[in-house]
């Protein structure tokens, strides 16, 4: 049929399939091998594709005893029934076992290993690429992570920051390094007046609007939110809502959903009763724009961390046992829990993805 279809129409058509469609496509004809490998097309694919897709589509497991990582199709959750019943299924991704995902930008993860190693990895088309090491003395450091895609160079980058411990001279600042996909090296840039959270570590930032994000403590000031501009690599501060006493806070998060970042906080009122709050930045860098969306007490366990959204108002949650996922409707405070099968017993939740065809290749 593709012989009587003009091949613009095909090349239009094929930029709106996802990413697993495509795969088989490759094998159709060379044409279309060579089209849909094409660093254009991937590009174009991914840009068209997460617009209409803007929430991740999959989710990633971890095992305690299997070497192998597991993906759940986020399309199978639905907050009316519960349990919530979904299939998992192995990624033919043999490794050492990883620790934690750090990141997730454009269908490709960065991975953290036993052996405290990075890893740029795509769980779609299964291609891996070891980050060279920085050459950094993590000894008595907390570490923050950030993975994310410059535009405006066409790049890959993980950010490492690394707040000093209190015995380093150099007080109340943290080290910063980039590394780019491109030039496959790492490039150390100013120290950054600010100290990472040490109740994280590693410490992964939220990426949105090409910024990436962490909670700090500046030099003499609040709690604050830094972020990490991708394309200019510098610093920029975002203030948290005045209303807010973090310094009371039993624990926060920070989160970014549907374009905007959020907060989540536990207060005890008093223990073992807990107080959580949902905050809201409505409008980007603006700090008069954090409203209050909505609070909760025991009835719904916001203790655990989000994973991810799966559309405007289901957040899945849990903690790193998939045994304890819940996915909420925070419009209609609806709560299903979910089940995982086809994965062996004890899996860790790693965090989520949207599939998507790029390739670690083309940059090198």
């Amino acid at each position: 049929m593709s012989d009587h279809l003009p091949s613009d129409l095909i090349d239009a058509v094929l930029t709106f399939l996802p990413s697993k469609s495509l795969g088989r496509f490759k094998s159709v004809s060379k044409r279309w091998y060579s089209f849909i490998s094409s660093p254009d097309f991937i590009k174009t694919h991914i840009r068209s594709y997460t617009q209409k897709n803007p929430n991740p589509t999959h989710m990633i497991l971890a095992p305690e005893d299997d070497d192998f990582l597991y993906s759940v199709g986020l399309k199978q959750l639905n907050t009316q029934i519960s349990p919530v019943m979904v299939a998992a299924k192995r990624l033919n991704f043999l490794h050492e076992p990883w620790l934690l995902i750090l990141g997730s930008c454009n269908g490709l993860l960065l991975a953290y290993d036993i052996h405290e190693n990075l890893y740029l990895i795509n769980p779609t088309t299964r291609k891996s690429l070891k980050v060279p090491d920085s050459g950094e003395d993590r000894i008595s450091l907390t570490h923050g992570y950030g993975f994310g895609y410059d535009s405006s160079k066409d790049d890959y980058k993980v950010i490492s920051i690394s707040s000093k411990s209190v015995l380093d001279s150099d007080l109340n600042c943290s080290s910063v390094l980039v590394y780019s996909l491109r030039n496959n090296s790492w490039n150390k840039l100013p120290n950054m007046p600010y100290l990472l959270l040490d109740h994280y570590d590693p410490y992964p930032g939220i990426l949105l609007n090409d910024y990436l994000h962490w909670v700090t403590r500046p030099r003499h000031s609040p709690l604050t939110i830094v972020a990490f501009s991708l394309a200019d690599e510098k610093f920029h501060e975002i203030e948290l809502p005045d209303l807010v006493n973090f310094d009371i806070a039993f624990s926060f998060q920070l989160y970014a959903f549907g374009g905007k970042l959020f907060i989540v906080l536990c207060y005890e009122v008093p223990y073992p009763e807990f107080h959580y709050e949902l905050w809201v930045m409505e409008e980007y860098g603006v700090p008069k724009s954090w409203k209050k969306l909505c609070v909760f007490q025991n009835d719904i366990d916001l203790t655990n961390e989000f994973i991810g959204q799966v559309s405007n108002w289901d957040i899945l949650s849990g903690n790193y046992k998939a045994d304890a996922i819940r996915i909420y409707n925070m419009d209609e405070r609806r709560c299903a829990s979910v089940k995982i099968e086809g994965c062996p017993e004890g899996p860790m939740v790693y965090g989520t993805y949207v599939e998507t065809l790029e390739s670690l290749e083309r940059f090198h």
